[in-house]
This record gives structure tokens, sequence and C-alpha cells, in this order.
């Protein structure tokens, strides 16, 4: 449980009325007695009571530091801005069975056998890693969409999140889904970014009317473009070429992307389809992106909250040392 007493902090709150034993130092003075008669016509020694007072405060403050200390103090790190050239980007990808399979053609010898959702993500990351200056965000989907990054400037949660996704052999691919939840990171967020969802998928889905209606609203209210990364297999139809009689794409396939496609191109916010269909086209593609992207944005990072309870303990420790040193340089025997 925390709590936050005057701008401070606690892990553990609970401990702190233990700071009432601080005042037991203050009520007893712990000091060695000597039997002697009387002390009547000596004089007042008051270095003697100054010390006296003074190493009592100290036990006292040594206390409460080590009660406070273990009640786990904190400050909160703040937030400091930051101006780069960029856009807040969310990258929607597609980790279907049908991701796994090789792309239509054009492959190297050095890259020969690799599937789409193994060239798309190497690619990625490598634009990731020369886009300092952007946000990210990640929505995995197949059945079902995941957030498996929310859309900050943490660099390596992004990084990890594309590098965890695999394709899994799932037959309905919730990409209407996965796209709301995408629109959704950018909610109560001010506008201070080029925004931009990044959809990487083969295709092959259908999104329903009602979804439709939704998406459509989202993207103009939340004034973010799509990019869709198409991903084309040897079973998948262009959708840019359509009518050039490409007769190898299935059917029902062909049908699905070029609904998706023109369901996109209605949606009223700025929109680019990019096919590819080689690991060159992705790359061609991702350097086309960057391009898009490079515009003015500003941003918060959230700083790490600030440890208080170790330079706490380390005083304390100090403290105990000078009162371990007062408590040796006590007199032990008093001789008349």
């Amino acid at each position: 449980m925390n709590a936050s007493i005057g701008g401070l902090s606690f892990t553990d709150p609970w401990l702190l009325p233990a700071l009432l034993l601080a005042l037991l130092p203050l009520a007893f003075q712990g000091l060695r007695r000597f039997a002697y008669p009387s002390l009547a016509y000596v004089p007042v020694d008051w270095p003697s009571r100054l010390l006296q007072g003074g190493l009592r405060l100290l036990a006292a403050s040594t206390l409460a530091l080590l009660i406070i200390a273990a009640a786990g103090p904190y400050a909160g790190g703040g937030s400091v801005s930051h101006v780069g050239s960029g856009a807040q980007i969310v990258v929607v990808f597609d980790r279907s069975g049908s991701m796994s399979e090789p792309m239509a053609s054009g492959w190297d010898d050095t890259r020969k056998g690799e599937s789409k959702i193994v060239a798309a993500r190497r690619i990625l990351l490598d634009f990731m890693h020369q886009r300092r200056g952007d946000m990210f965000g990640m929505v995995a989907f197949g059945s079902t969409p995941i957030g498996v990054a929310p859309l900050s400037d943490d660099r390596p949660m992004a990084e990890a999140a594309l590098k965890s996704a695999e394709a899994r052999s799932m037959g309905f691919t919730a990409i209407g889904r996965a796209l709301g939840m995408s629109l959704d990171y950018f909610r109560d967020r001010p506008y201070t970014a080029a925004r931009m969802v990044l959809l990487v998928s083969d295709g092959g889905a259908e999104i329903p009317p009602a979804d439709r209606e939704i998406l459509q609203t989202l993207f103009v209210n939340r004034r973010t473009s799509l990019i869709w990364l198409y991903t084309r297999g040897a079973r998948e139809p262009s959708v840019i070429t359509v009518g050039d009689g490409d007769g190898d794409g299935d059917a029902a396939h062909s049908s699905q992307s070029l609904s998706m496609h023109q369901f996109f191109s209605q949606l009223g916010v700025p929109y680019q389809v990019m096919e590819a269909t080689s690991t060159a086209d992705v790359q061609r593609a991702i350097d086309q992106i960057g391009k898009l992207t490079n515009l003015p944005t500003r941003y918060q990072e959230q700083l790490p909250r600030r440890d208080l309870a170790t330079p706490l303990y380390s005083l304390a420790l100090l403290m105990l040392a000078l009162l371990a040193a007062a408590k040796l340089a006590e007199l032990r025997t008093w001789s008349a």
C-alpha cells in the first residue's frame, strides 16, 4: 500500500506511527548513574548538560530516521519535455498463421525461404533503431488483439514486443478489433506529433460493417493516418493492380483484401498501401514511411522515482557511529 505525505510517498506507510518511539530517548536519560552523597554545592556544568541534551536529541533523530527509511520513502521522478523529429506510431502486427508463409518472389540467396513475419519483424526492428525521435506502441493480433506495448518512448519495451511476435495458426483474424485497440492508444493524449497506425498484414480478413463505422469515427476524431504494409505472399493478389489478371491469387482472399483496401481509402484520413512481395520491397516501404513521419514531435518522458531510503539509512548509520563513539567515551568509574 502506497501513501503520500507532504510530497513524499511511502511503500509501507503503516510503519510511520512507530515514530512515537523516537520520543523515548528524550524521556529517559539512559546515562550511567553514580552513588554520591550530594552535588548541591557543585556548580552547574553547562557544557556537560548541552552535550547530554545533544546526545539524547541525536538518539531520537537516529531512531526516527531508521523508522522513516524502513517505511520506504521515495519522491516522484516527474517528467521532462523532449522535442524530436518523428511521430507517434502504433504498429498493428499480424501474427496469423499465413504470416509464416514466404512472400511472392524476389528473395535473394541470403534470405531465401524467409517468412513474411520474420522479414517484417527484422526490418521493423532496424526502423525502430534508426528512428530515435519516434514514440512506438504495438498491438499484435491473430484471432484476438493484444496490446503488447503501450505508446511511449520506452524503446526497449517496443523492440522486445516486436521480437516476441510469432505466427500462430488461427482461422479468424481480428483485424478490425486490433485497429480499434491501436486507436485507443491516442485517447486523452494531447496532439503534439503526427499520429500513424502502421498495419503490417497480408490481408485476408473481414471487417464487419458495425466495426467499420466505429473505426472511421475514431480515425477522424483522433486525427490518425493509416499505412498498410501489405506483405503479399505467393497466394495473395495485388490490391493495387486490380484487374491485371493475377490468376494465382485465392478468390476469397482477393475479395477480402480488396474490400479492406477500399474501406481504408474511404476513411477520410491520410492512407497509403505499400505492397511488399520481397524483403527488398519491405525495406523500401519502411524507408518511405520514415520520410512520411519525419516531422517535429513533442513528448513527455516520465522519469523514474527517486529512492530516499538509502540516503536516510546512510545518515542514520553515521549518527549511530557518533552515538557509539560517545558511548565508548562514557565515564565508567568515578572515584571520590
